[in-house]
């Protein structure tokens, strides 16, 4: 098990920040247009208006919060990135097993076990990649994938990314 533990490769601690990071690229906007829907359901509710306002108040937190974490986990790595802003940030990347570029697919199969990965306040993607010998999350076994440092000639990716990989 210790043997696990080890990084060589140094991804592990800029994983867990590069967690932090996204998740905040996309609670603090959500969060902030919680605030303002909740400010004017709560003055509306107070002139007299229908109560039904402030339960609807979370509808367009929840959309973005959705709608921004498979932007954020899933198009901008597929599309442009091959990783999270955060990943971009901290030289990380997402490739398959074999070295290539994920596909749609493998993305959104790591978006979707992301909910397995952060079951008890994300301590079980934590230690799963702490302790994996690849260093890969659940999201990353089912969707046979890795992150990687990013080497120096993948520092700025090439725009339509997506067109112009080979498989």
């Amino acid at each position: 098990m210790i043997a696990h533990m080890s990084d060589p490769t140094g991804v592990v601690l800029r994983r867990y920040a590069q967690f932090i990071v996204d998740r905040l690229l996309v609670t603090v906007p959500a969060m902030v247009l919680l605030l303002f829907c909740l400010h004017f359901a709560v003055r509306e509710h107070r002139a007299g208006g229908p109560s039904v306002l402030l339960y609807l108040t979370l509808a367009p937190f929840l959309l973005v919060l959705v709608a921004g974490n498979w932007f954020t986990e899933v198009w901008l790595p597929h599309r442009w990135l091959g990783g999270t802003p955060a990943m971009r940030w901290f030289g990380l990347r997402i490739v398959t097993e074999r070295g290539e570029a994920p596909t749609l697919r493998a993305y959104t199969i790591r978006w979707l076990l992301a909910v397995v990965d952060g079951y008890f306040f994300g301590l079980v993607g934590a230690l799963t990649i702490a302790l994996s010998r690849r260093h890969q999350r659940v999201g990353d076994v089912a969707a046979r994938t890795l992150v990687v440092r990013r080497t120096a000639d993948q520092e700025r990716p090439a725009i339509g990314l997506a067109g112009s990989r080979s498989h």
